[in-house]
């Protein structure tokens, strides 16, 4: 992962204008591997698409975060990345309440994969939407 955010780093491209496409695609392969863990009963099989989902994860953060960073001055990291770590906790939070939790749907592990592919599907549309938008 390491290495693919290195490679992403030299990409001499207009981030400005297709980071949020990079984002939907990447968003769109997390939803990907995700779904083959979900559909395919093979453990090394899974295992592989963790590692590209880590990897691909990895990339989609760290491009976000230079979204984020190049429209901020320098005395409003702390508050936007501290808020943003916030609401990204929430979220997770309240998402493993309604799915994992007993006291929530309690859904069975496959189920729930099936979930986290359609959230992060979701999430890649409204990147396109987006990046679409601001290329226009």
């Amino acid at each position: 992962g390491a290495v693919a955010v290195f490679v992403v780093g030299h990409i001499k491209t207009s981030w400005a204008m297709w980071g949020e496409v990079a984002l939907a695609l990447f968003s769109f392969l997390i939803a990907a591997a995700v779904y083959i863990m979900d559909t395919v009963r093979n453990i090394w099989v899974c295992y592989a698409s963790y590692v590209v989902f880590r990897i691909i994860y990895m990339l989609l953060i760290t491009i976000a975060t230079f979204q984020i960073a190049t429209n901020l001055s320098v005395e409003r990291y702390a508050l936007v990345f501290g808020a943003n770590t916030f609401i990204a906790l929430a979220l997770q939070s309240l998402l493993t309440l309604i799915v994992v939790d007993a006291s929530g749907l309690g859904l069975d592990i496959f189920t729930q994969f099936l979930i986290y592919a359609s959230y992060f599907a979701a999430i890649s549309l409204v990147f396109l939407g987006s990046g679409i938008y601001s290329i226009m």
